[in-house]
């Protein structure tokens, strides 16, 4: 039965009607909110002020936006180590917050539709914490408006726009890149944050990472993330045929999946050459320690060697892979991470 449920949540068809009915949703509730007669403020550094715990909550699904309240994650940890943090995230993305530093973590689930009863219990378990303050780490989202509600907490912040009535708001608009959603969350209330998903490893986690790699990566290793959102995801033929190509090419290649393609795994395995490794789901850092149309640009990678490509070919990313300065030039590929390294110590 748990299966049946797993496949149904995770077929294209039944999020689209989620979305669908979550837009229908908004609608009415933003004209139900209208009229809420509470005057919102702008957030500032007082908000941390005689905060001893703080929930984060963003119950997205996918890896990009766990890495994002990651960044806030981090941010909060070291600028205020005195405030105890907890986050409110979903069952797929919960190891990935391994090692973060969180106090608590809650998982919120799809299946919990079918199952109101655990809905519940989740909240309560929220209400019984007691916490001084909830913040929306997202744009948008209907659901973690309503648990951020839920919560019981006795601040909350969110976002300026259409529900913040309902809370006192930290952002102006909509920011203009994924990236900055964190650094635009932080800033506000006297954090530090940078607007990259860049984190700092300790050796530890590089050791585990390494040891997840069955051949040296000292010479350079092309990493391959099958991720995608819906329309965005590119088919699973596209990964065999990049896959294929890679070793004929004879590179060494990682191929990396977040909690969202599990799915794909056997098929990718059995597919995977001897130049290549499917590696296992694994926290964000230890993540992090192996990796070191309009709308979409709004997620696309900013560093100097990043390359955007609309619907291409494997051929096409194998020949663009080929001709990066950093697969090329080693020391153009230690000058590129030089230069991200020096750029976060300056915040």
């Amino acid at each position: 039965m748990i299966s049946v449920l797993t496949k149904l949540r995770r077929h294209d068809g039944m999020r689209r009607l989620g979305k669908s009915l979550e837009k229908w949703s908004k609608s009415g509730l933003y004209r139900l909110l209208s009229v809420y007669p509470r005057s919102p403020r702008r957030a500032s550094p007082l908000a941390l002020d005689g905060v001893q715990r703080v929930l984060l909550v963003r119950p997205n699904f996918r890896l990009g936006n766990a890495v994002m309240g990651a960044r806030l994650v981090e941010s909060i940890g070291h600028e205020r180590p005195g405030i105890e943090v907890d986050y409110l995230g979903t069952d797929t993305t919960e190891q990935l917050f391994r090692g973060m530093g969180i106090s608590r973590y809650h998982a919120y689930s799809r299946t919990m539709s079918l199952r109101p009863w655990r809905f519940m219990s989740m909240i309560l378990a929220l209400r019984k914490e007691h916490y001084d303050l909830a913040i929306q780490v997202g744009e948008g989202s209907l659901t973690s408006w309503l648990l951020t509600q839920l919560s019981g907490a006795k601040k909350t912040l969110g976002q300026s726009g259409k529900l913040q009535n309902t809370y006192d708001w930290l952002l102006e608009g909509k920011t203009r890149h994924a990236y900055e959603l964190a650094s635009a969350i932080a800033h506000p209330l006297g954090l530090k944050c940078e607007s990259l998903p860049w984190m700092l490893i300790s050796e530890q986690e590089h050791e585990r990472a390494a040891n997840l790699i069955d051949r040296s990566s000292n010479e350079g290793v092309i990493g391959v993330f099958v991720g995608g959102h819906l329309d965005k995801r590119l088919p699973l033929e596209f990964w065999q045929t990049l896959i294929h190509r890679l070793d004929e090419l004879g590179d060494n290649y990682l191929i990396m999946i977040g909690p969202e393609e599990e799915q794909y795994r056997e098929e990718l395995e059995r597919y995977c050459g001897p130049s290549g490794q499917v590696l296992p789901l694994m926290p964000i850092r230890e993540f992090a320690a192996v990796l070191n149309t309009e709308k979409s640009r709004k997620f696309s990678p900013r560093g100097i060697a990043d390359r955007v490509i609309f619907r291409p070919t494997a051929d096409e990313v194998a020949e663009i892979l080929l001709a990066s300065p950093l697969v090329q030039s080693p020391s153009a590929r230690a000058e590129h991470m030089l230069d991200r390294k020096m750029s976060f110590r300056r915040f």
